[in-house]
């Protein structure tokens, strides 16, 4: 098989590249060559608390790493003196569980702070969560603080005041005791859909979303009086938010597929220096004096500042810990000169070389396909200097193509190649995609590798559906319970979500500020379907999510009776649910035209730099 193989791979893929062994020598052979190329980002470690992680939020404290972990509290980790993570404590279990996902610290008290987006069934009591840190590596719950409004977006310690975004509610204030116990909440008066606050040089900046405006708002705000300073208007989501962690008048904005910007705080005025745009949705920017970090959905993306046009340095992509490719980066920080993210499944640890280079390409987790045919997907040297890509499959190169600077390439292989690669009775096939300097041969080492799954429908099964069937039709009501159908006429996007799962909020607001700019993806209209209904409760309000598409059904939508028990008498999200194909917890995104034909599949939202391969194939 591996002859036939690679025949076949270098009479249809490889374009003259040479893989068969070198001629009989009586010399001794050259030495294989090794490249000087360096990673800007390199991963040193990382850790998960528990095989249930949904990790948002994180914070450094007494060289612990303590990071918001949705229902399971608050989870800790060790920063190992060799470059590790190391768990320590795996959150709240059983009967105790608390849903966390934001965090602040109390420094002087060793006091931490927890919020969440809305009380869980668990935990229905409006409040915060206090925990006492004063045994490094253990968050120990303490007690509970109750609050006037039952959505937190974030925390942040500001002196002895705790900030309290409650998205639309506001911005709301605590004080903070010498044990750090909490007193005095109160409405600051500052109005607005308050998201996250950093605090710099004695004064607050602070992230508002704005759905009537240009998508996000930074105030500069005067603790104590929340006097207004100033206002900036910007564009994008507001995700995300941090000051300088070198202590400069700056701040890191994460604005999905508006970018990051870059912001500086000078004499009472906030003033945009630049926006740097990473071909990914940015959740958080992070500073250090001269570096800038873009924490994405796809990973992390680093630039030195300090160039007249600032030069990307690193990439590091998200689930590149751990053999599944299991992660999407919501959170992260700069601490003690390494960068550390909260990548849904696990804590990661990288380190931080401005000099230098991006090594690892962009690929695709997974490829859902039919039982026959060809294959195709692409992907994307985000960086500045061109490597070559090669597919490896049983230790033999079958593909291999060089990308030059920031190039996107197409990866086709042809009926005859998938059918070796993946038998007609196997559910999945991985390929190891290897990253090379273009100086060394494919006998030496990879400057960085990944996999990729290819994925087929079983030939006699209908669900779930492959990219070129036909999408089957669902019946769905709107926010305001009005009646439809799906497919639409003018093609469609899936999004499956439910309103307590952190990893999709940043798709759902790209996707609704996407809408709001007139910006069309060509994927058809974005669909947010969901078991719950989201009118009562305000969560399109408190998310920004104007103007979106939703799809209800279940439980939200009993007048649609038994309309789909053609799919599931139940349940319509299982049966679309595609489990070989590497994603977390992120459901299946379907793109189809007006006929209902999929054009493509994706468990991983990439905004408008899909890597997908719109079908026909042929």
């Amino acid at each position: 098989m591996f002859r036939s193989l690679q025949h076949v791979a270098m009479a249809l893929l490889l374009s003259g590249a040479t893989l068969g062994c070198a001629p009989a020598s009586e010399q001794d052979p050259e030495p294989i060559p090794v490249s000087s190329l360096k990673p800007g980002l390199a991963l040193r470690g990382g850790d998960f608390a528990t095989r249930e992680d949904h990790l948002v939020e994180l914070l450094v404290h007494e060289g612990h790493v303590y990071v918001a972990n949705s229902t399971l509290g608050v989870s800790s980790l060790r920063l190992d003196d060799d470059g590790g993570v190391t768990r320590t404590d795996p959150g709240s279990e059983g009967e105790e569980l608390l849903r966390c996902t934001s965090l602040a610290v109390h420094v002087a008290s060793d006091t931490l702070y927890c919020g969440s987006d809305a009380p869980s069934g668990l935990t229905p009591l409006v409040r915060l969560e206090i925990y006492d840190l004063s045994t490094p590596g253990v968050a120990r719950w303490r007690e509970g603080f109750e609050l006037e409004q039952w959505g937190t977006r974030d925390l942040e310690v500001v002196g002895e005041q705790l900030l309290i975004h409650h998205f639309d509610g506001g911005l709301w204030t605590a004080e903070i005791g010498p044990d750090g116990s909490l007193s005095g909440l109160s409405d600051t008066g500052v109005s607005g859909n308050a998201r996250v606050s950093a605090g710099v040089g004695g004064q607050v900046v602070t992230l508002f979303a704005d759905a009537e405006g240009t998508g996000a708002e930074l105030r500069l705000l005067e603790p104590g009086t929340w006097a207004e300073l100033d206002r900036l208007p910007l564009r994008g989501p507001a995700l995300g938010l941090s000051a300088d962690a070198e202590g400069g008048a700056r701040v890191g904005v994460g604005l999905g597929s508006g970018g990051m910007a870059v912001v500086e705080v000078e004499g009472g005025q906030l003033r945009l220096e630049q926006t740097l745009e990473p071909p990914a949705v940015v959740t958080t920017g992070l500073l250090s004096g001269d570096v800038a970090i873009a924490v994405t959905l796809s990973g992390a993306f680093a630039w030195k500042l300090d160039e007249p046009t600032p030069r990307m340095f690193g990439f590091g992509p998200a689930g590149k810990l751990g053999f599944a490719r299991a992660g999407n980066m919501l959170h992260g920080v700069i601490h003690d000169g390494e960068l550390l993210t909260s990548d849904w499944l696990w804590v990661e640890r990288w380190a931080i070389d401005p000099e230098g280079e991006v090594l690892d390409l962009d690929v695709p987790r997974g490829i859902y396909v039919q039982p026959e045919g060809p294959v195709r997907w692409r992907m994307r040297n985000p960086g500045r200097i061109p490597l070559r890509a090669e597919l490896w499959f049983d230790r033999e190169p079958i593909w291999a193509r060089e990308l030059g600077p920031g190039a996107v390439v197409e990866v086709d292989l042809p009926a005859s190649l998938r059918a070796e690669l993946l038998a007609s009775d196997e559910p999945s096939a991985a390929l190891s995609v290897r990253s090379y300097d273009p100086s060394v041969p494919s006998e030496g080492e990879p400057v960085s590798s990944t996999v990729v799954v290819l994925a087929q429908r079983e030939p006699d099964e209908l669900f779930p559906p492959a990219t070129g069937d036909v999408f089957p039709t669902l019946t769905l009501a709107d926010a305001d319970q009005q009646i439809y159908t799906l497919p639409t006429a003018a093609g469609s996007q899936t999004i499956w979500f439910w309103p307590d799962c952190a990893l999709m909020w940043p798709q759902l607001e790209d996707l609704a500020w996407l809408r709001r700019e007139g910006w069309d993806l060509g994927r058809g209209e974005a669909i947010m379907l969901t078991n719950t209904d989201v009118a009562p409760d305000g969560f399109i309000d408190r998310w920004d999510l104007s103007g979106a598409t939703f799809g209800l059904w279940g439980v939200a939508a009993p007048e649609i009776g038994g309309a789909n028990d053609h799919i599931h008498e139940e349940d319509i999200y299982l049966p679309f649910f595609i489990e070989e194909m590497p994603g977390d917890a992120m459901p299946t995104d379907y793109v189809m035209d007006g006929d209902g034909r999929i054009r493509s599949i994706e468990r991983m939202y990439r905004g408008p730099w899909t890597l997908a391969v719109p079908w026909p194939w042929e």
